[in-house]
């Protein structure tokens, strides 16, 4: 008899896959296609290759607050040996460079204004005369105040070459010295030319790694959203973390690159020595290109064109990098709600770090402060970051 047919037995079904939180391979696919992407966009690969060592030799030259070859000239009225040696002891120092004497206080006035001259000196009769009697000569001298800072500059070498020029000839042709209440010598640390490059190019070094590594991060994650490839994102198992910090790596060892390279062009080229340890300053700089590509992703996160992430990027590190982290003025001197942000910005803290191994030869011990720092504001750029990306269509 012929056998029941039997049902097949149920296939039972398959267990849903289960996908790791997190996983590296997910991440570095990531780096890679940003990496190839960078290659493929010559622009963007200039300005992360190049950009930074372009703009330190800008940044580097153009920010200067030496005072010197300032045109000056002199209103003669005594045309004696010693008023001509007065004038070349202002011509002779490195601040000034003279020009033709002034015929009168009206041409002083129009060469002034005209920008022709920073400084006239007029040289009254008898200033030979009181000298050698004795008496002390009096002078006028006229500064172009414009600028404040540069003319408190001016003023104080005038004083110091007219007190030094008054002491030799009292000392040269009358035997005598001049009477002080007391005497005072001037001596700077770390610095003894009081020269604006040393101070600058480490100075420098942060405002650039902050700048453009900030900026790609925020472009290559706007750059997604405008192309519509970041709907991988959403309809993928790619967590938020690997998204963005595949997006990060790539930039981030491309601006240590770039540290490396103006590191070298601030010793060779600019010839200012890294006097402490490298090492220590390499590690401040990986803390510190973290926090950098990790604003330029929080910026991107509520940025949709690249124009606006380029926008909010340089609005939200380069002016309060200038205006607060000491670049120029010490945030000592800041007030109010400037001296707070200066306080916790990172670049205020990688600033101290660069300019104190650079000039003053410190190690990490001595600016264990500004490491600690910057080693807390890493996970709290990146988190923001991760929390503000959405992972789901809009």
């Amino acid at each position: 008899a012929p056998q029941p047919a039997t049902a097949p037995a149920p296939v039972p079904a398959a267990a849903p896959r289960r996908h790791a939180w997190f996983s590296l391979r997910r991440l570095l696919s990531y780096s890679s296609r940003e990496a190839l992407e960078l290659r493929r966009d010559p622009v963007r690969a200039t300005l992360a290759l190049l950009g930074t060592a372009i703009l330190m030799f800008i940044v580097g030259y153009g920010i200067s607050m030496d005072v010197e070859d300032l045109p000056f000239a002199v209103l003669d009225g005594d045309d004696t040996v010693l008023s001509h040696d007065y004038a070349l002891q202002i011509a002779g120092s490195r601040y000034f460079i003279e020009k033709p004497p002034l015929a009168g206080h009206a041409d002083m006035d129009r060469r002034m204004r005209a920008g022709e001259i920073a400084l006239a000196v007029e040289i009254p009769p008898g200033f030979e005369r009181d000298l050698l009697h004795g008496r002390t000569p009096t002078l006028g001298v006229w500064i172009d105040g414009a600028m404040p800072t540069r003319a408190e500059t001016v003023r104080g070498y005038v004083q110091a070459m007219h007190l030094q020029w008054l002491a030799t000839q009292a000392r040269e042709r009358l035997g005598a010295t001049l009477a002080a209440p007391s005497s005072i010598e001037l001596r700077y640390r770390y610095n003894p030319d009081v020269r604006s490059l040393p101070a600058m190019v480490p100075a420098v070094i942060p405002l650039l790694l902050l700048m453009i590594p900030s900026m790609l991060a925020a472009l290559s994650v706007v750059r997604e959203k405008e192309l519509g490839s970041i709907v991988n994102l959403y309809v993928t198992p790619v967590t938020r973390a690997e998204f963005l910090l595949g997006k990060q790596l790539p930039y981030v060892l491309l601006a240590m690159l770039n540290f490396v390279l103006m590191s070298v062009l601030a010793v060779t080229v600019f010839g200012v020595p890294i006097s402490g340890s490298f090492l220590s300053l390499a590690l401040a700089a990986l803390m510190f290109v973290v926090i950098a590509t990790g604003f330029g992703l929080l910026a991107s996160t509520f940025t949709n064109t690249q124009v606006a992430a380029m926008f909010v990027t340089i609005i939200g590190t380069v002016l309060p990098a200038v205006q607060f982290s000491g670049l120029i003025h010490p945030t000592s001197s800041l007030e109010g709600l400037g001296r707070v942000i200066g306080s916790v910005y990172p670049a205020t803290h990688f600033l101290t770090i660069s300019r104190g191994i650079f000039a003053k030869g410190l190690d990490a011990a001595d600016l264990a402060p500004s490491y600690w720092a910057l080693a807390a504001t890493v996970p709290v750029v990146l988190g923001l970051a991760l929390v503000l990306l959405k992972k789901q269509e809009r």
